[in-house]
């Protein structure tokens, strides 16, 4: 997955739709899931096994008056046996830049995200659950954060075209942050994924996790535009929002000013399912 800022950003969100308008391509199986982990029982078809996964990736350089590149992976694996599901997921990204072609290139963008969710259908709508997630970010005022969770979640819609999973549970947090401080505390959470089959080729997947302290509240959204391309390959355009409601000072820079609450960027990557 890419990094992409204004118009470039627009112009692959045109080229996007009107692929999903022109391909006749089969659809690639959809899968409701989140960054966090929170996932709903995959659709499968009758045969098949119990594990399944998917790999996205995308990198992007530009050189000439200015260079940059920036390069992406995400990964998911998953075990669905009876009522049980696990789901392991992996993401990491990395950006640099230089201000022109006589600068030296510095990195300004490298987060990793690693969680995993254990799940145990209780009623055809219920389910319990268990979670860990594992965040690192070089350039937010978190150098890492670990939570762990447990909770119900409740599969609202089933139909042939939306669905719709929420999550509620609590759990602890362990936080180092980047002024070496840390930050312990206990957490509610609140998690939900919404996916709309919007035709037999195309699916649109809005994922929402918000989980709170005493001391911050990490609200985590991700939007993601999916078309199939041919067979298990697809094309994604996604859309992350995160934001902490509370920071350090950042005292790296020559005028101390606390670190930026908010991170957004946009993405496009190939996707393979299987």
């Amino acid at each position: 997955m890419t990094y992409l800022k204004g118009e470039a950003a627009r112009v692959v969100a045109a080229s996007l739709l009107g692929l999903l308008a022109i391909s006749g391509a089969p659809a690639v199986q959809a899968q409701v899931d989140t960054g966090m982990a929170a996932v709903a029982p995959a659709e499968k078809k009758a045969d098949a096994g119990p594990w399944s996964g998917k790999v996205a990736a995308g990198y992007a350089e530009t050189s000439g008056n200015s260079e940059s590149s920036a390069a992406n992976f995400k990964g998911e694996g998953r075990y669905d046996k009876d009522r049980w599901h696990h789901i392991l997921g992996l993401t990491a990204v990395g950006n640099s830049s230089a201000a022109n072609r006589d600068s030296e290139s510095k990195t300004t963008a490298e987060a990793y995200w690693a969680g995993w969710q254990s799940q145990y259908d209780i009623t055809e709508a219920l389910y319990g659950f268990g979670s860990l997630d594992w965040y690192k970010d070089r350039f937010s005022a978190y150098d890492q954060q670990m939570y762990e969770a447990a909770g119900i979640g409740w599969r609202i819609l089933r139909g042939e075209v939306h669905f719709l999973d929420v999550e509620v549970g609590a759990g602890a947090k362990q936080a180092d942050l980047q002024n070496g401080e840390s930050q312990d505390e206990a957490i509610g959470l609140l998690r939900g994924v919404y996916t709309w089959k919007i035709s037999k080729n195309a699916t649109f997947v809005q994922k929402l996790a918000v989980l709170s302290g005493s001391d911050n509240t990490y609200t985590e959204s991700i939007t993601e535009l999916k078309a199939g391309i041919i067979g298990n390959l697809s094309m994604v355009l996604g859309y992350t929002y995160k934001h902490n409601s509370d920071v350090e000072i950042d005292t790296s820079l020559v005028t101390p000013r606390p670190y930026d609450k908010t991170d957004t960027y946009t993405t496009i990557s190939l996707e393979y399912a299987f």
